[in-house]
């Protein structure tokens, strides 16, 4: 299966989709949220989250890989959670780095420029994009990762 990943990480977890199709009728082939095992210190959680994107990207064989950052405002008050969050895009990005995969990286707004958006965040309260009904995903942290892999796939 060839498509595109795309994926929104936390602290401890990411949520991904692969999406394919065209750019005016996307096709959600896969998605789910990866979340380590709260025992786990940082160091095993990192681990254990890049044997699972690892496992996503030998299933699902993308072409690439797109990985939203948190937008510049988005630090508040819990810096320690945005560094861990931070740290696990670093191991996405890593681990589709070894598989030789295109990645592409940027805040909300950079993904709504390659799928030709006003608007991301209208976007994400929709209830499709271009074809695609979303309206079962609530979770905006997944409606995140669906539209990263979206916008990729348009992108080129």
């Amino acid at each position: 299966m060839n498509g595109v990943l795309g994926v929104r990480a936390e602290p401890a977890a990411v949520h991904w989709a692969i999406v394919s199709g065209t750019p005016d009728h996307l096709i959600l082939d896969a998605h789910g949220s990866e979340v380590a095992p709260d025992s786990y210190k940082e160091g095993e959680s990192l681990a254990w989250i890049r044997q699972r994107v690892l496992h996503i990207l030998d299933t699902y064989r993308p072409t690439k890989v797109g990985v939203k950052y948190p937008e510049r405002n988005a630090m508040g008050a819990n810096k320690d959670a945005a560094k861990c969050r931070c740290r696990v895009e670093g191991v996405v990005l890593e681990a589709a780095s070894t598989q030789n995969l295109v990645t592409v990286t940027g805040a909300l707004g950079t993904f709504g420029k390659f799928i030709h958006s006003k608007s991301p965040a209208t976007d994400l309260g929709a209830e499709d994009l271009r074809g695609l009904d979303w309206s079962r995903f609530k979770d905006k942290k997944m409606r995140e990762a669906i539209y990263v892999a979206a916008s990729v796939l348009t992108e080129g």
